[in-house]
């Protein structure tokens, strides 16, 4: 069994719980001291950066520091804890321009610890206590509360604040190319503010002196922790006027030095010139603000000169930086040996008690870390074990494993091999240690420093029988029956304090578990407890000195499964195999890749949706998606299909897809924002009479539309691409699918997949066309009026992937058939289109410019900035409309303007040399370098006279219900000839093979000219208060496992917006908009979802069919009730 568990000590592993809290009272108790400063520097100091020893030692897990070690090394793949995506790149901000995280978490560093006192107790130090300080007037800055709400995340009863602001200074240096910065943990939490004290800019430098000597720091210290502090970031005009002369600086943020690395140029440019360092020259020699003048000259600047040397820069950095932040008071902190990464870790691990009682399965993760010793040198890592009593009756005591994922941090590389066994529950297991067999042919032991690494399986806590429904959370624990103390559940919950303190408290609630049945050599006990929220919170089982703790509570699914007391058997009078629950390798002509994230802002597979939480299973996905090349399972009860994975979507802990499937408790399902993936084990080519395509990531749909038989005049054959072809007519897709239907899937080329986000077609006096376009678009000469009417087996809706139609004349008639496949790979002579890096020529109504510097102080697009790890060039010139100029920046970052820039020149386009964060095959552009694009003067609502004399104008409305709700929607036609179609979708047999379309020319027609209409000027996004009958209510997170609202769902995401959600669930109570493109209807809300925390911010996403509309975010819905 696996267990979502985001630490490396769980799973029945007893350990003692990390993260003490303390008062800081308001009265100084001590002596009075009547030292020198050199005194206090080699006494008190010495006392106060308290060390377990100069050096390291091979850590023995589990350890209080665990949690601290992995949010450290695991920066970026699986099991990574993603401390470092909010610093990288050094420059970026996810709060916009003119911020540097980085900087703010090395200042926040030093103003935690700055309040220290080695004259009186309790000292100080760095305790977290600047959260109970932002209004003092001595924090100022958004700087602080975002990087305390930022650490809030990571916080939990292992990982104190104290501890994440120290980790943030070491990762804020090393993240922008400084040195290691030796990091150790152990520091305790205040739990009010501590005293005043932090430097101002308007002290002198005998006051600086005085304050630096109270933290126990000589004037060196003080110069060297300035210059180290300063080389990130700068000062903002809106908190400092008087440094800062607002207008001046680009975003009103005037950097220390030129550059927004960790580097020595603020000692460089200080000594040999030119400064622009703001709190040197400027404005602040005026105001007498200009401290860093007032530092640095202290010892006549024979520190700053010392200091441009790069070398002896960062080696005095290094050092005094670890010493700011091992500040800690002697009397509450005893710190930890200097951190480093294991070689060997254990992650994740989890005993299950099995249905029957006479087996425990044992799952997890071995961390192995591949920085010397790289992945390509290990050939197999097994567990050698010992039963519950440390013997050796259990067989061949060895499990194996299988690689898992792979992970990095700053320094350091590691993998991840999984394992999964059944043990006889009367031997059981006590601990193991790792064999490492390189493939040379030689071996590695880790033995845990002599002890093994050690398992106990006294208290078992039972993820499968274990729930989370509407906040009341049900916790099952299987408990030998040897264990005679008292079993009970703590749930540890993050509360919110008082206003103006980001940081939540954590609070502890212990409930008494009752004992039920007996099973096995164990009695199954239980316990409820409503929590008011998943996130943060967790719980354990304790029983005397046994615990299995640390469990999330979002990892739960919603339906507790039943434990029962006998094994599962088979009436066959042949042998077979007892069924556990486990991870099935194969499906079909699938195979398990994985446990996988959801992308960043979108989901990871877009092809097609179905929904089925009462019985969903993982031979109903596979069959749902038969012809894709992905499916996986989310939230119990949610098939997704695709045929290309967003690459935001990575790997995941295996323990993370803990949910089992409610079709069959012995398969997982996923769980939240986690999908069981798999993927076609005979990779597809794409297959199509389409000679080019228009985008990386074009596919053909599986799909086939029966002959079209129409009364055209002419044989010849067009290929019309969207880039340069201007449309009269809009046309999308409408489906109605119904959970209820009969989910019978076809193996032959007729039950197939249309799938469109918006196809835009006409006659164009052919009966032979080629459409290649993700938007397809043709024009007409003679307007026509037609009335389709189609079943198809599957309509699904895709966000970014180019959708390729071929068709070909039939051989007598004027009819033509319309066909498109996704084929095997083999040897035929199809071309394969394989996708390549490449500038991205043009998208939508923007044409490829050319790449461009920034400016000169300020930025050369600067009037709108859209960042996000899902950028591509298509969405960043959607986001940019109606703006003139957009331009891709370090990979993530979109900015739009009318005019450049001063300053703002060509540059080679191989400058703009990073790949796009949402599309690796895109390029844009890179560290002060923009990918522009310009707007070729064309809006897709107007038709030029040249291009077109009539059109027919066709519109068709998207919608998709996966319920028993049956939708018909219904649609305003633009000038021309109109023509409703209305396209019904339910899965189909195979005996179901077409439908026939017919088309019959129209002599009407109508003129578009590009003078008959205008886009109106946006007045940019806002909140819109009422949608036809319905009310804004607020921006809702999703339900506990389940969705907010699920009575029916459609999905557009290339077009989507508020009127359209709003008619597709009228009749229903509330409608909400989440992902930008997902629309859910529903009566009533499910469990867990509430108010969003963060309010109405946290629905920002754009909607994609009308930018001045915001249709929520991941996992936040924007809100609209009946009125």
């Amino acid at each position: 069994m696996r267990t979502a568990t985001n630490n490396s000590d769980g799973g029945g592993v007893a350990t003692t719980s990390f993260g003490i809290t303390r008062q800081i009272g308001n009265i100084r108790v001590g002596i009075k001291m009547f030292l020198r400063t050199s005194d206090i520097h080699s006494t008190l100091l010495a006392c106060i950066a308290v060390f377990l020893g100069s050096g390291t030692a091979i850590p023995t897990w589990p350890s209080p520091i665990d949690e601290l070690e992995d949010v450290m090394f695991l920066n970026t793949g699986y099991n990574s804890r993603g401390l470092s995506s909010h610093i990288t790149p050094c420059s970026y901000s996810e709060f916009g321009p003119g911020r540097q995280t980085a900087a703010e978490w090395l200042r926040i560093g030093f103003h935690d610890m700055a309040t220290t006192n080695v004259y009186f107790a309790p000292h100080g130090g760095i305790d977290g206590s600047i959260a109970f300080e932002l209004l003092d007037g001595e924090n100022i800055g958004a700087g602080f509360a975002t990087s305390l709400t930022t650490y809030s995340g990571f916080f939990n009863s292992r990982l104190p604040i104290a501890d994440m602001i120290a980790l943030g200074v070491y990762a804020s240096v090393r993240g922008c190319g400084g040195p290691v910065v030796p990091m150790r943990g152990g520091r305790v939490d205040a739990t009010q503010a501590g005293s005043t004290g932090v430097p101002q800019p308007q002290n002198g430098q005998g006051t600086f002196i005085n304050q630096f000597a109270r933290m126990g720091f000589s004037v060196v210290d003080m110069i060297q922790m300035t210059a180290c502090g300063h080389t990130l970031g700068g000062v903002h005009a809106g908190d400092f006027p008087n440094i800062v002369t607002p207008g001046t600086a680009p975003n009103d943020f005037q950097l220390f030095d030129t550059t927004t690395s960790f580097d020595n140029d603020i000692a460089v440019q200080y000594i040999n010139g030119p400064i622009s360092d703001p709190l040197t020259v400027g404005p602040s020699i005026a105001s007498t603000r200009n401290s860093d003048f007032a530092v640095f000259t202290a010892d006549g600047n024979a520190t700053l000169k010392a200091m441009t040397n790069a070398a002896t820069y960062n080696s005095m950095c290094s050092s005094i930086l670890q010493r700011m932040i091992e500040t800690v008071d002697p009397a509450l902190v005893t710190l930890s040996d200097v951190i480093q990464p294991y070689e060997v870790k254990p992650s994740g691990l989890q005993l299950t008690l099995l249905a029957g009682g006479t087996q425990v399965q044992f799952s997890g993760d071995i961390r192995v870390r591949t920085t010397v010793r790289s992945a390509s040198q290990i050939g197999s890592v097994q567990l050698i074990y010992q039963d519950r009593i440390g013997g050796s009756n259990c067989g061949s005591c060895t499990i194996t494993t299988s690689v898992g994922g792979t992970a990095n941090g700053f320094d350091d590389s590691f993998s991840f091999y999984s394992f999964s066994s059944s043990l006889p529950s009367s031997s059981s297991i006590s601990s193991f240690t790792v064999l490492i067999t390189l493939t040379g042919g030689g071996t590695e032991t880790y033995n845990n420093n002599g002890t093994g690494f050690p398992v106990q399986d006294s208290v078992i806590f039972q993820s499968p029988q274990s729930c989370l429904n509407d906040g009341n959370l049900t916790v099952y624990a299987a408990v030998r029956s040897t264990v005679t103390t008292p079993v009970s559940m703590v749930v540890t919950q993050k509360v919110a304090r008082a206003s103006g303190t980001p940081v939540p408290a954590l609070v502890n609630a212990t409930t008494t578990m009752v004992q039920g049945s007996s099973i096995g050599p164990y009695n199954i006990y239980s316990a409820s407890y409503t929590i008011s929220s998943t996130n943060g919170t967790k719980f354990g089982v304790y029983s005397g000195s046994f615990a299995d703790d640390f469990k999330d509570a979002s990892a739960l699914g919603s339906a507790c499964a039943p434990l029962s007391s006998t094994a599962p058997t088979s009436s066959s009078t042949s042998a077979t195999p007892v069924p556990t629950l486990a991870v099935k390798p194969t499906v079909g002509a699938y195979t398990f890749l994985g446990c996988y994230t959801e992308a960043t802002n979108a989901r990871a597979l877009t092809g097609y949706a179905y929904y089925d939480y009462p019985a969903m299973t993982l031979e109903e996905c596979a069959t749902t998606c038969a012809g894709y090349v992905y499916w996986g399972v989310e939230y119990g009860g949610e098939c997704y299909c695709g045929n290309s994975l967003n690459p935001t979507s990575t790997l995941a802990p295996l323990s993370d897809c803990s949910f089992t499937c409610p079709g069959n408790e012995y398969e997982y399902c996923g769980a939240g924002v986690r999908l069981e993936l798999y993927k076609l084990s005979s990779l597809v080519s794409i297959s199509s009479t389409v000679a080019s395509t228009t985008s990386s990531s074009s596919f053909s749909i599986l799909s086939s539309i029966s002959s079209v038989s129409s009364t055209i005049s002419s044989s010849s054959s067009n290929i019309i691409s969207s880039s340069n072809t201007k449309s009269s007519t809009e046309l999308t897709t409408s489906s109605t699918l119904s959970s209820s239907s009969s989910k019978t899937s076809s193996t032959s080329s007729s039950s197939n997949s249309v799938s469109s986000s918006s196809i835009q077609t006409s006659a164009t006096s052919s009966s032979s066309n080629s459409v290649s376009s993700s938007s397809i678009q043709t024009s007409a000469t003679s307007s026509s009026s037609s009335s389709v009417s189609s079943s198809s087996s599957k309509i699904s809706s895709t966000s970014s992937s180019s959708v390729a139609l071929s068709s070909s004349k039939s051989s007598s008639s004027s009819s033509s058939s319309i066909t498109s496949s996704i084929t095997p790979t083999s040897s035929s002579s199809s071309p394969t289109v394989s996708p390549t890096l490449h500038i991205v020529p043009s998208a939508g109504l923007y044409n490829y410019m050319g790449c461009f510097t920034e400016g000169n102080g300020v930025r050369a697009l600067s009037a709108a900035f859209y960042p996000t790890d899902s950028q591509t060039i298509e969405l960043c010139v959607a986001s940019c409309s109606p703006y003139m100029y957009a331009g891709a920046e370090y990979g993530r970052e979109c900015w739009c303007a009318d005019s450049f820039g001063a300053g703002s020149v060509p540059a080679p386009d191989s400058d703009c040399s990073m790949t796009c964060a949402g599309n690796p095959y895109e390029y844009c552009g890179a560290g002060n370098r923009l990918s522009v694009y310009i707007m070729n003067g064309t809006d897709s609502q107007i038709v030029s006279s040249s291009s077109s004399s009539s059109s027919s104008s066709t519109s068709i409305s998207k919608s998709s219900t996966f319920s028993t709700r049956t939708s018909t929607q219904t649609s305003s036609s633009e000038t021309g000839s109109s023509t409703q179609i209305s396209t019904t979708s339910s899965k189909l047999s195979s005996s179901s093979t077409s439908s026939s379309v017919s088309s019959t020319q129209s002599s009407s027609s109508s003129q578009l000219s590009s003078s008959t209409t205008s886009t109106p000027t946006p007045s940019g996004p806002a909140i819109k208060p009422q949608i036809g009958a319905y009310n804004y209510l607020s921006c809702y997170t999703e339900g506990n496992g389940i969705r907010a609202l699920n009575s029916a769902v459609s999905y557009n995401y290339p077009s989507m917006t508020l009127e359209e959600c709003s008619v597709f669930c009228q009749g229903y109570t509330y409608w909400g908009v989440e992902y930008g493109g997902e629309c859910y209807c529903g009566n009533q809300f499910n469990g867990g979802s509430i108010p969003a925390p963060e309010g109405n911010s946290g629905c920002w996403f754009l909607c994609p069919g009308n930018q001045d509309e915001y249709c929520g975010a991941g996992n936040r819905l924007s809100v609209y009730e009946l009125n």
